[in-house]
Order: C-alpha cells, then structure tokens, then sequence
C-alpha cells in the first residue's frame, strides 16, 4: 500500500508538472506571437492594404484600407494563464485613396519582436516610424488654409479613425497632446462637381474627391477673445468659412473614452454665438 500511495503521489507530481509545462508553454508561444507582426497578421487574417500597425502595451491596432474603405483592426490579448487574443474591427467609408501609404502583410515577415512601436511605409521600405511627432495646434488650423473650403485635424494617442459629414472617413495618425494633430486634412476646390480632399501624414499624402461642398472658402476666420478656454478641452478642430467646430468627431472619441464620459462638440462661430452638444455612453455600473 505504501508503494502504491507514493506511486500514486509521483504520478500526480508528474502530471501537474507537465501541465504547467504546457501552460507555461502555450503562454510563451501566445506572447511570442503577439511581438511579431507577421504573426499577429496571419492569426487576424489580414494580407493586405495595410497602412500601419501601432503595438501598445496588450494591443495592436491595425489600418488598413481596400475599395473606399478604411479599417480598423483591434486586437487584445487577454487572460493570465493561457492568453487569448480578442479582435474588433470597425469601418468607415473615405474620400481619399490610401493606397500609396499601404503593404502587404509579406513584408514585414523579417520583424521579430516588436514592443511599443508604430510600423509604417516610408520610401517603400517597412520600418519603425521614429520621425518626431510635430503636432499642429488646434489654434493654427484657423489660418492653416484660407484658400480651402475647409480643413480639419484631430489627435489621439493611439491610431483611430475618425469621420464627419464634410470630410467623410479619414485616418488620425497618432499625436500628442490635446488640441493637436499630427496630420491635416484639407478639401479644395476642383470643379463643378468635385472638390478635391488632400491629407498631409508625417509618413506621405494621400488624395481624393468628394462631391462638391457648398461652401465659400475659409479665407479669413475672426474668431471672438473670449472663446479661447474651449480649445484646452478639445482632440480635434474643423475649420470652415465662418466657423470652427471643435471636437467635430465626437462619437469615436466616446467609443475611445469608454462608459461613464462626455464628449462636448463646440461650434464657434465668427459672430460671437457658442452652439454646444454633449455626448457620451450611460454609464450602466452606477
């Protein structure tokens, strides 16, 4: 009987050691996959058209575009023991052909371990974007592009997306600091019918056309002194004839922000006169 228990015993001790070998194993070949990019593609099964990949912390985000369309691939790895990767995606429809910015998912087959880092097209090489983020302020976009019809820019730390009636669907490159974007958007007069959308990214500009906007060109925007403090609470700007709207895309920056936020869109125009709508998710844990 004493054999027998220690037997018994060993073979209990083996078996919780293999099975935390294969635990510790499975998770090692989770977190390795996850620090590299081809991995990570082929695990979501993306291929193509992709813009560029920012890793953070437990999370890649991942832009890409085909036929009109831009795409927002989110995943999270999640889970202690064995960890598991958690994908989102959300869409919108742009203007701009982003083509030119995007690779196949091939071409970063020789990166190993990537942690922290923004991936981009530069030069038709894949590499590590490591240009000094130079964010506009918001204040600038006022006198950015007087010849436009409009422009726009909007920030976050994180590559998103981002929409609005006037520009459509664009891309927010990623900037730091409120009320300052890292790229610019600008619609132009072209013709009749179209007008003509151009997006500055620190990585290359991308261009499109969109049906024309009724709208005078910007010119000159006086804007009163005394509207100054709502800058300081803003992510983006959208610049028009007449008036500047400040946080033009709210909803996006509501799904960034999660439950228990507001989100105030503030339009200012050259009269004096604040028009502002709040925004926001309930929040169903109270």
């Amino acid at each position: 009987m004493g054999m027998r228990k220690t037997l018994l015993a060993l073979s209990l001790v083996f078996f919780l050691l293999l099975a935390s070998s294969l635990v510790l194993w499975e998770r090692h070949e989770a977190t390795t996959c996850f620090n590299t990019p081809s991995c990570v593609l082929n695990n979501a099964g993306i291929n193509e058209g992709i813009i560029l990949m920012q890793h953070h912390e437990n999370e890649w985000r991942i832009a890409t575009y085909q036929n009109g369309t831009l795409t927002l691939h989110v995943l999270k790895l999640k889970g202690n023991i064995i960890p598991k990767v958690e994908h989102h995606e959300k869409s919108v429809k742009t203007y701009a052909d982003y083509s030119p910015l995007s690779f196949e998912a091939k071409r970063v087959g020789n990166l190993k371990s990537v942690k922290e880092e923004l991936l981009v097209k530069s030069n038709d090489t894949i590499r590590i974007f490591e240009g000094a983020l130079k964010s506009i302020p918001c204040r600038e976009f006022i006198t950015l592009c007087p010849e436009c019809k409009a422009a726009l820019g909007d920030g976050w730390e994180l590559v998103r997306l981002g929409h609005t009636n006037v520009t459509g669907g664009y891309l927010v490159f990623p900037s730091k600091g409120k009320c300052a974007s890292s790229f610019v958007l600008k619609i132009l007069p072209h013709n009749g019918t179209h007008d003509l959308i151009e997006i500055e990214y620190p990585i290359g500009t991308v261009y499109g056309y969109a049906p024309r906007l009724n709208l005078p060109q910007i010119e000159r925007t006086n804007l009163p002194t005394n509207v100054s403090q709502y800058f300081d609470s803003a992510w983006g700007i959208l610049v028009m004839n007449g008036e500047v709207v400040l946080n033009p895309d709210p909803w996006n920056i509501v799904d960034e922000l999660g439950e228990c936020r507001m989100v105030s869109q503030i339009t200012i125009y050259s009269n004096g006169s604040v028009k502002r709508h709040d925004y926001g998710k309930p929040c169903w844990r109270r």
